[in-house]
């Protein structure tokens, strides 16, 4: 298995369990973002290590603006990264009080993640034809 296929795995595994605890009510809001957020990088990732791009920075946004460079990347995603990041505290020098994602916030997460998903299983694809 190429490296490549492990982040798919990986992106794909954290994909169905977000999806799956947000139909089924479980986890909690905080674990559904947060597992998300493992899916979009590792999502991200695979695309990135298909094409031998390995980023200077492992933040999302970061890694969407590389696969910009060399793929189409649709303009949504953009904003929807951008979204995920406004709720991220985990490089605040100050205590911040745990913010917890409203229910309407995670049906947004999870839209992205099944679009983000999707277009992935594409690009993928688009790059085994080359």
């Amino acid at each position: 298995m190429e490296e490549w296929e492990k982040y798919l795995d990986e992106g794909l595994a954290y994909c169905k369990v977000a999806v799956g605890a947000k139909e089924k009510g479980k986890l909690g809001n905080t674990v559904i973002y947060n597992t998300v957020g493992l899916a979009v990088e590792s999502l991200l990732m695979a695309v990135l290590a298909k094409n031998n791009v390995y980023p200077e920075h492992s933040s999302i946004g970061f890694m969407l603006r590389e696969l910009k460079k060399f793929v189409v990347v649709p303009e949504e995603f953009f904003a929807e990264v951008r979204f995920m990041n406004s709720l991220m505290n985990f490089c605040s020098l100050e205590v911040v009080a745990e913010y917890i994602p409203t229910d309407e916030e995670i049906d947004r997460m999870i839209s992205f993640v099944i679009a983000l998903r999707n277009w992935t299983e594409e690009s993928l694809l688009a790059v085994q034809e080359k």
